[in-house]
């Protein structure tokens, strides 16, 4: 019994781990006026009111060769950040390409539609896309979402 029961805490303790490491994924660096240090790791970093961060999904992106699919980009804005955000896209994948390629997510909106859109030869495999928002005034904001490429 007491077996049993140390082995009910051991899992208890490896869920709850799994959960802070989940809710501590994809969390970006913020960007604005009042950006804080970098130094600080992304777990203490707090949303000032004149910064923003990026969302991007939170799971995998996936898109099958002469696939195009639907996304969005998110914005958080602190209480006194109200700046046009232009967004870019770092380097693709061979035969990806995203629609618009530069959008900007308006001072009122909470995100930004894009496309991605992959060629029938788009090279095949799991990659890293870099999202950077750049504000009227102040630092950038960055933060990357996974991109799945699969055979058609």
């Amino acid at each position: 019994m007491k077996k049993l029961l140390r082995n009910i805490s051991l899992i208890t303790a490896l869920s709850a781990v799994t959960v802070v490491i989940i809710a501590g994924c994809n969390q970006g660096i913020p960007g604005g006026a009042g950006k804080i240090d970098s130094s600080l790791t992304k777990s203490q970093v707090i949303q000032a009111d004149d910064t923003f961060n990026l969302s991007t999904p939170m799971l995998p992106t996936s898109i099958k060769q002469g696939e195009r699919i639907e996304s969005s980009i998110g914005v958080k804005r602190g209480k006194s950040f109200d700046s046009d955000i232009k967004v870019k896209f770092g380097e693709l994948p061979t035969g990806i390409r995203i629609e618009p390629s530069s959008p900007t997510i308006k001072h009122g909106d909470e995100d930004v539609k894009v496309a991605i859109i992959a060629r029938s030869d788009a090279s095949l495999g799991d990659f890293t896309v870099d999202v950077t928002g750049h504000p009227e005034k102040g630092a950038d904001a960055l933060i990357s979402f996974k991109l799945t490429v699969a055979k058609k």
